[in-house]
């Protein structure tokens, strides 16, 4: 799964790629400080990254790069994204990550 770098608030944060929540009706992508300035780094916003173990992710051209404290990194919630998942006609339910009947 293929994450991306973005910008909130003048630093750097990987966006995991987008997740149905397993019993709401959300979708969500969790944020992930690396403690990069944008403004030092501008070309890697709008890039995707792929995670590489060990708080550590992966450019394409392989670059690597490491979030703000490593493995032990805690992801930003108020930079996180979440969506609603509108319920779609003759579905009464959501569980397990969709819309049942």
């Amino acid at each position: 799964m293929d994450s991306e770098m973005v910008e909130r608030n003048g630093k750097l944060f990987i966006l995991d790629a987008w997740q149905n929540h397993f019993s709401l009706p959300v979708k969500y992508r969790t944020a992930w400080p690396t403690g990069l300035f944008a403004t030092d780094y501008p070309h890697f916003v709008g890039r995707t990254v792929k995670p590489n173990g060990g708080g550590t992710y992966r450019f394409s051209d392989g670059l690597c790069i490491r979030l703000e404290h490593g493995g032990e990194t805690r992801p930003s919630y108020e930079h996180s994204e979440e969506r609603r998942i509108p319920r779609p006609p003759m579905k009464k339910e959501y569980r397990n990550g969709r819309w049942c009947l």
